[in-house]
């Protein structure tokens, strides 16, 4: 991966509220978890991978067993995204050239996406946070410098915090996408549904 060195925060521990009563995470997509699938996507990146999991646990847990990753439990999951993407950075082992973080349902995303992301990031000035848009949509993952990344832990502020992004706009940079992959994820049963009237369920990762 454009010889950085490169970790995923996969934020897998939310209570997918608006999918009703199913976890989004274990929903089959292309004949594997949807959270399984997501995080194959970036590990055939290249990139080392932190699952952050909270709701449901043991049952995402299983859902990734076997590939190559660091779980991280995140007992204040309840309290929003933001408490696991906390998690995730205090887990990181250092040494990382950028940071990833990067939700669990977005089904679209292939390692293709994700090494062009990366590949922009390592032939910019890696000095600022790097946001996936399409067609002036935001979309995810958000690629943070590792300086950056020091700062906040050390701060405590929150790296999740669109505030935080929205309110230093001199720290960002936008990266411009070849197609939509970056802004679907699935969030309702429509959501599922269209991606499946679309004809996409089975494309590759």
């Amino acid at each position: 991966m454009t010889g950085l060195k490169v970790a995923v925060i996969l934020l897998a521990a939310g209570l997918s509220r608006r999918m009703g009563d199913r976890n989004k995470l274990l929903i089959e997509a292309g004949g594997e978890p949807l959270v399984r699938r997501t995080a194959n996507a970036y590990l055939a990146a290249g990139a080392d991978m932190y699952a952050v999991l909270g709701h449901e646990a043991e049952r995402v847990g299983a859902a990734l067993a076997g590939l190559r990753l660091t779980f991280v439990q995140n007992p204040n999951f309840a309290d929003g995204q933001q408490t696991s993407v906390r998690a995730g950075l205090e887990a990181l082992a250092g040494g990382y050239d950028a940071v990833l973080v990067a939700l669990s349902d977005q089904i679209a995303l292939t390692s293709a996406d994700i090494s062009d992301l990366v590949h922009a990031f390592a032939e910019s000035s890696r000095d600022r946070i790097l946001i996936p848009y399409y067609k002036g949509e935001r979309g995810n993952p958000v690629v943070f410098p590792a300086q950056i990344i020091a700062d906040l832990r050390a701060s405590g502020r929150n790296a999740a915090c669109r505030a935080f992004i929205d309110g230093n706009p001199g720290l960002t940079r936008r990266y411009e996408a070849a197609n939509d992959h970056f802004v679907i994820d699935i969030d309702t049963p429509e959501d599922l549904q269209a991606f499946e009237v679309n004809g996409r369920q089975g494309m590759a990762v």
